[in-house]
């Protein structure tokens, strides 16, 4: 089995959509593609899935507090 095809739960699904809320933010997404990959990712079933949604996007984003942030196995590189 790749890592493509492994499982996600909701953990991995809420990290990407507060990663896509902060990429909106900063304005890389308009609202309607916030909106789209929003429903894509709560309904991902694997990393493949994951990796898709943000894929064209920079990651990692800095965590609030200004140190870096963990790398989920969606984000590639």
């Amino acid at each position: 089995m790749s890592a493509e095809q492994l499982r996600v739960g909701d953990a991995e699904r809420d990290e990407v959509t507060t990663a896509l809320h902060e990429h909106f933010a900063q304005g890389r997404l308009t609202r309607e593609e916030l909106d789209e990959r929003l429903t894509a990712a709560l309904s991902a079933r694997t990393v493949g899935d994951l990796r898709a949604i943000t894929r064209d996007l920079p990651g990692p984003l800095a965590a609030t507090d200004g140190g870096p942030r963990g790398r989920g196995p969606w984000e590639m590189g």
